[in-house]
């Protein structure tokens, strides 16, 4: 053999190891519903002024902050805000409600309340393993809307609360018949432009892809107002 078609052999070997060590290193897209392993720590804070803006927030609630990588599952900003987990740890399982960013947190990882890290682990541990994932919410009615402040015909951002899964698409029907789609922002608000003075017709999708449609009244003439929360009509199914 030539030292010519050895170099190709030799480059073409080479070339396909590589490959295959990058396309091993990819990581496969997340089901909604796949159980999350990482590690948890614990903090007091997350009951006001959470990232995702889900205040008033019981201060008895088991909450936690959610790192970035599962926050904004499948590429939605704030996606699991507002979730359920079911955690388990090293003494058992709980419960916990998803207000906030854990910024420094990697992938699997949550900082829990201190109620919630005591029932599950040693809190002298400060950091125990844990395995997780999205449960239905224990919560009975209808979802209801915060319309955030400074929300008008001209400029909206609207929260959907109450949620029986986490909420990823929320869509209004124009004029046409066509649906606009609202892009979700990192404070968990669907953001609109020019939706009218009329009441809003909505179609909203949940992280398994079920979809409720209802209404909201029309939004305030200016942005002088606060925030606002609006009743809705609907429930996604189980």
């Amino acid at each position: 053999m030539s030292k010519k078609s050895r170099f190709q052999r030799l480059r073409r070997s080479a070339t396909g190891i590589l490959l295959g060590l990058v396309l091993f290193a990819l990581p496969a897209s997340a089901a909604w519903n796949d159980t999350y392993q990482g590690y948890a720590t614990y903090t007091g804070s997350g009951y006001s002024g959470g990232a995702v803006l889900l205040d008033p927030i019981p201060a008895d609630m088991k909450i936690t902050a959610l790192n970035p990588y599962q926050l904004n599952y499948n590429g939605v900003k704030a996606a699991l805000a507002g979730a359920y987990l079911e955690v388990q740890g090293p003494k058992g399982k709980t419960v916990v409600y998803v207000t906030d960013l854990y910024p420094e947190g990697a992938s699997g990882a949550l900082d829990l309340s201190p109620n919630a890290f005591n029932q599950i682990g040693d809190p002298q541990a400060g950091k125990i393993n844990i395995r997780w994932k999205v449960v239905k919410a224990p919560i009975e009615g209808n979802v209801s809307y915060r319309i955030k402040e400074g929300s008008s015909q001209w400029w909206a951002a609207i929260q959907v609360r109450h949620h029986k899964y986490p909420v990823l698409k929320f869509e209004v029907k124009q004029k046409d018949g066509s649906w606009l789609n609202l892009e979700k922002q990192d404070y968990n608000h669907f953001l609109g432009t020019g939706l009218g003075k009329e009441e809003l017709s909505i179609r909203i999708t949940d992280i398994r892809g079920k979809v409720v449609y209802d209404t909201i009244p029309a939004l305030p003439n200016d942005g002088s107002g606060g925030a606002y929360i609006v009743p809705g009509h609907v429930q996604f199914p189980d």
